[in-house]
């Protein structure tokens, strides 16, 4: 649904702004964070391989040449590996949430994480200490299901419900359908809604290229959108101040 586009998006737009300093890190094991920022596919350092060697986090820090944006990458770890990790996390969620914490004290720091899809040792470990949870879903029926559940408190429950926020993905408002969803959706949310993010060929081609959407197409719908969220995220984290 677009989660790790979104979250890559926001980074470089509240970095572009300098109203704050920005660490996009990445808890998806695929890695594709990085992707959407121009680092380097082929380094393989990352934070997990540092919680059995109480490594430094800071060594894990990448700044992309491209965007600019300072970002903390999973590494690369066999499945194997990755379970044994997910262990170990179960059991003591600190080895994740207080280097997380330190870095985020920082003044004007924010820490934008990139979670897996579905239910995770290392989400769970996060929710709770969480500003901000921001969900992003399609204008489709499945994403109506998933929006009642977190409304409901069945999952996220961890996060307060004003801390909830939501953006929509690939909204499409030729499609009869997904129109339908998309105002159902909006009308539901209301307030909590961040925006839309319009289906544009141009999210792809960013992707292709390794570039944020707006640093490769700044003009495009999904470019303006993007920019939209990202001022909104930046007046929500002011209020916290």
């Amino acid at each position: 649904m677009g989660k790790t586009m979104i979250a890559a998006n926001l980074a470089m737009g509240l970095a572009n702004r300098r109203r704050f300093q920005v660490i996009a890190v990445d808890f998806d094991p695929q890695n594709m964070l990085r992707l959407h920022l121009g680092g380097d596919l082929s380094d393989g350092h990352g934070f997990v391989g540092l919680f059995e060697k109480a490594g430094n986090w800071g060594d894990a820090l990448r700044q992309d040449q491209k965007s600019g944006v300072v970002t903390l990458p999973y590494g690369q770890l066999s499945t194997k590996q990755t379970l044994a990790t997910d262990g170990i996390l179960a059991q003591r969620p600190d080895l994740l949430w207080k280097p997380l914490l330190r870095m985020a004290a920082a003044p004007d720091m924010v820490v934008i994480i990139d979670t897996p899809p579905g239910p995770s040792v290392m989400t769970q470990a996060i929710l709770p200490y969480a500003d901000l949870l921001l969900t992003v879903l399609a204008a489709d029926t499945a994403s109506v299901v998933l929006y009642g559940d977190i409304a409901s408190g069945k999952t996220y429950s961890e996060v307060k419900s004003e801390r909830r926020r939501y953006v929509i993905n690939q909204f499409d408002p030729v499609s009869r359908l997904g129109k339908a969803i998309g105002q159902g959706l909006t009308d539901k949310m209301g307030q909590s809604l961040l925006g839309k993010v319009h289906r544009d060929e141009h999210v792809t081609e960013a992707l292709a290229m390794q570039q944020s959407v707006s640093g490769y197409a700044p003009s495009s719908r999904a470019a303006l959108d993007l920019n939209l969220i990202s001022e909104r995220v930046s007046h929500y984290l002011e209020n916290l101040r």
